[in-house]
């Protein structure tokens, strides 16, 4: 961690963004990654629970369809499970409701395309799913306590 913190320092100081800085943090960054993983579990935390499965076939079929549909019911479905399962296992997981996981992934995804991509909010918020713009920033200042504009204006000075 250590590393990786001298390394953004260094780059921000130096207003360096050159690919070799770019990609020794992504390696740095994924070698922190990669030992996280590897930390053993904290005590009572059954990894290899129920619980995770259903967890894990969440969240995969939230990586599929995140831009399509935000109903935690739609996944409990798909999935297998009912939505009180689905919800016993995302607050397992995360400390958090189905819905909660399927927003902040929209809303990551939402940051993501604002902050690298030069789309226009309103395609932006077709991209997502949102069948109108005006809902999409609605959506977005209630879980970031910005508008969508001001927070591009802030990551992309």
């Amino acid at each position: 961690m250590s590393e990786l913190a001298v390394e953004y320092r260094r780059a921000v100081a130096e207003a360096d963004a050159d690919g070799a800085t770019v990609d020794l943090l992504r390696q740095l960054l994924g070698a922190l990654l990669l030992r996280l993983t590897r930390l053993p579990a904290p005590e009572g935390a059954d990894r290899t629970g129920a619980g995770d499965e259903v967890y894990r076939r969440f969240q995969r079929e939230l990586e599929r369809s995140f831009a399509t549909s935000r109903n935690a019911a739609d996944y409990a479905a798909r999935a297998g499970y009912s939505l009180r399962t689905l919800n016993r296992a995302c607050q397992a997981a995360t400390g958090h409701t189905a819905k909660e996981c399927i927003d902040d992934r929209v809303a990551l995804e939402a940051k993501r395309l604002l902050a690298h991509t030069d789309l226009a909010v309103a395609a932006i918020s077709r991209r997502l799913g949102f069948t109108e713009p005006t809902n999409f920033g609605k959506f977005f200042c209630r879980a970031t306590g910005q508008a969508p504009g001001a927070f591009r204006a802030q990551e992309r000075p």
